[in-house]
């Protein structure tokens, strides 16, 4: 389980209606992340869009919202009363929504490959979480969850994007460019530490990165075209195309 003794009474902490909320300032950017994946699955939801690649983005959200929010309350709020277990359910969370968001990207690049090699990717990305899967189960420990998201986000993600930008300029590409730099961002001022205090700490600051690295991932995901026999382009993408 990797469990670590954590002396509770140390933490920066706060009473409300008598109730102990631990790292109160993680909590809040942890559930401001939340807010901004409700938002975009529920606008990306309202744009109609049935392809699957859309609909895999979109559940990138809703997967991610319930990721930071457990995250938030149960692996930060609330870790003394939980304890390890309670991060566990989050981190499940967060590695079926960064595999969604992968296998939307195949689905972007599928129709500039040829038909073997989207099929090579399509099983590849089942293979990968199953075996991410297992191996959280066995080790227990958050470094799996982050292998994975660096897999899936940095690795497959991103190059799958370059290789569709260089080939069509899809406009939705260099939002996800900057999503991504946003993140390593995020994933550097959490590995260093680099905190302004207890009540303004490494989280806090790596979440509103991460924040803003979800919502150019969002602004991505609303200007991605499908590149298949029957071309889908979003509606702004047609209005501008139309005024000029």
């Amino acid at each position: 389980m990797n469990e670590v003794a954590i002396d509770f009474s140390k933490v920066h902490q706060i009473q409300v209606f008598g109730i102990t909320i631990l790292e109160p300032s993680t909590v809040i950017s942890s559930l401001m992340m939340t807010v901004i994946c409700i938002y975009a699955f529920v606008h990306l939801g309202k744009l109609g869009r049935a392809h699957r690649m859309y609909k895999q983005i979109q559940y990138f959200f809703f997967f991610m919202g319930i990721a930071t929010a457990i995250g938030g309350v149960l692996g930060h709020g609330f870790l003394y009363l939980t304890g390890q277990p309670g991060k566990i359910p989050g981190w499940f969370a967060s590695m079926i929504a960064v595999a969604l968001f992968e296998r939307a990207a195949i689905w972007h690049i599928k129709p500039l490959l040829q038909k073997r090699s989207g099929l090579i990717l399509g099983w590849l990305n089942y293979v990968e979480l199953a075996v991410f899967f297992a191996l959280t189960f066995i080790t227990l420990n958050f470094v799996v969850v982050e292998i994975h998201a660096f897999y899936g986000l940095f690795l497959m993600l991103f190059l799958i994007e370059i290789y569709v930008y260089r080939q069509r300029k899809d406009p939705g590409s260099i939002n996800i460019f900057i999503a991504t730099a946003l993140g390593a961002v995020s994933a550097g001022l959490h590995a260093l530490k680099f905190s302004f205090g207890p009540w303004f700490n490494y989280n806090d600051i790596s979440h509103i990165s991460m924040g803003a690295s979800i919502w150019f991932y969002y602004q991505g995901a609303r200007h991605m075209i499908y590149y298949g026999e029957e071309m889908i382009k979003p509606e702004e993408i047609l209005e501008s195309e139309n005024e000029s």
